[in-house]
């Protein structure tokens, strides 16, 4: 069959059928986790009229919740130990039979692992803020229109902060891994001038890279410390908007602003990868 070089999109073509439940579980894990701020405002009114039935749907969802994630993360670090154990030793072997140095074997073994780590852990909060996304704007335009398209303009223009990073994410991150990958080679050289000078430039791109990320993650947080403000001001003034529906509204936007602000930062994750892949597509194609 033809080979496949390293990405997302190759890897979770080649493992979709293991991946497969870890993928059921973590779509019924975003659905409980968009449901909880409902349900509490159902507690809370129910409790206000007397009542203990909105209280129960929320233990039950919580213990669903529980077991769905526990079962999940169980699970999927098995799966995702094989894909990386696989993967990594087809990545030995043919840069090998390439003749690429140590060093450079060494720093891309490290740096696939970032691939395995984004697919175990940021995927699964991609797909659950996703439908925290969308869902909680599905159901806030039917509480309040007004709160609907304050959070809208949020993560329009949120999305426009990191498209208009992509470029220096990219070209900093290219800089950090050609460094990092010279690392072994540097160290074996027994002259601490040069490895002296290797560990300050590896850290002088972290610090690059960290400041950018301050940058927009600043920039974001007021865009949508705004959007929360302006969402509570509405909801606790609407006459037709009951107590309970107050609370959900602002835990929901919350939730939202969790999710905005979580997309970027799985953003630079994923250009980060894209310029790992470019890196050992250089070299070798893997797979069957």
């Amino acid at each position: 069959m033809k080979s496949q070089s390293i990405s997302l999109k190759n890897l979770l073509r080649r493992f979709w059928k293991k991946s497969l439940v870890t993928w059921i579980l973590v779509v019924l894990e975003g659905v409980c986790l968009l449901l909880m701020p409902l349900v509490i405002g159902w507690a809370v009114d129910d409790l206000m009229k007397g009542g203990m039935h909105g209280t129960f749907q929320l233990g039950g969802l919580c213990l669903g919740l529980l077991i769905i994630g526990a079962g999940r993360r169980f699970y999927d670090t098995r799966v995702y130990s094989g894909i990386f154990r696989k993967v990594s030793s087809e990545l030995v072997r043919r840069e090998k039979r390439r003749e690429t140095s140590v060093s450079k074997i060494s720093a891309r073994t490290n740096l696939f692992t970032e691939f395995v780590e984004f697919l175990e852990n940021s995927i699964p909060d991609i797909v659950n803020h996703f439908i925290g996304l969308v869902g909680t704007l599905g159901i806030i335009v039917f509480i309040n229109v007004r709160v609907f398209w304050a959070c809208l303009v949020g993560a329009a223009v949120t999305s426009i902060i990191y498209i208009l990073s992509q470029k220096k994410i990219l070209n900093l991150n290219s800089g950090q891994n050609s460094e990092f990958e010279k690392q072994v080679d540097i160290i074996a050289s027994h002259n601490f001038d040069k490895i002296n000078t290797h560990f300050r430039s590896l850290m002088t791109w972290n610090i690059k890279l960290s400041d950018l990320e301050t940058i927009n993650f600043s920039l974001t947080w007021v865009v949508l410390t705004g959007v929360l403000i302006g969402s509570i001001l509405v909801a606790a003034t609407s006459a037709d908007t009951s107590f309970g529906q107050v609370v959900s509204i602002v835990m929901y936007v919350f939730g939202f602003m969790e999710s905005v602000m979580a997309f970027p930062l799985h953003y630079q994750q994923m250009v980060r990868l894209q310029e790992i892949g470019g890196r050992l597509a250089d070299s070798q194609s893997l797979g069957p």
